[in-house]
């Protein structure tokens, strides 16, 4: 089972208890919108309407109440949690030089769940090692292909 404790943190109850953790792959959480649990083979809307309020306190959450010292992070588009989770998010940003260099009115949150596939290098893994090194490798693919 994924340990989905860094995400969990930062959720109201309501949200945690409806979360099949052994499949939640993103959750999805927009201003004025209902939120969205994400599984292999459906989604599972929550009916209550997220409010700016609510999503700035996630926010002020997931970074420590400091979001001045994830501010890089932010500008990067995603904070990344313990455990490789990734919570994607998007606002209006504040550009210098073509830099994004701070982010305004984060108006929503999406939250990737890292999970371990046993078997997912058995086909490149003679090409990544060689001789017992690992070659410069980049493996690029969509979520969830092998």
């Amino acid at each position: 089972m994924t340990d989905l404790r860094s995400i969990t943190r930062v959720l109201s109850r309501d949200i945690c208890y409806r979360i099949d953790e052994n499949s939640i792959e993103e959750i999805r959480i927009r201003v004025n919108r209902p939120i969205i649990l994400k599984y292999p083979n459906r989604e599972d809307i929550i009916d209550h309407i997220v409010n700016q309020t609510e999503i700035v306190n996630i926010l002020q959450s997931l970074c420590n109440n400091s979001i001045y010292s994830y501010q890089s992070q932010i500008c990067d588009g995603y904070i990344t949690l313990p455990g490789g989770h990734r919570v994607g998010l998007t606002g209006n940003a504040t550009m210098k030089d073509g830099k994004i260099i701070n982010v305004n009115y984060v108006s929503s949150l999406n939250f990737r769940v890292a999970r371990e596939i046993i078997g997912a290098s058995d086909e490149i893994i003679n090409e990544v090692l060689v001789k017992g090194e690992i070659n410069n490798t980049l493996i690029v693919s969509k979520p969830r292909m092998r």
